[in-house]
């Protein structure tokens, strides 16, 4: 008897950016903001949109400040 059920998954990313000093849900896509602040990731319910979810999934790079101009 066959089970019936997803036997693979596949993988897929998004970048995201932030203006620096601003990562935050507050200026992430991935809040919604119709009826309760909800990261649409991980479903947690956000009280405070100025700094990031406990269970926030990003991985925030380091930002590169040197001068490449030269």
């Amino acid at each position: 008897m066959a089970v019936n059920g997803c036997l693979h998954y596949t993988r897929a990313t998004v970048e995201i950016y932030f203006e620096p000093g601003h990562v935050s849900c507050e200026y992430c896509p991935m809040l919604e903001t119709y009826a309760r602040k909800q990261c649409r990731r991980t479903g947690e319910y956000i009280i405070d949109t100025r700094i990031t979810g406990n269970y926030c999934p990003l991985i925030i790079e380091k930002e590169n400040t040197t001068n490449e101009s030269n």
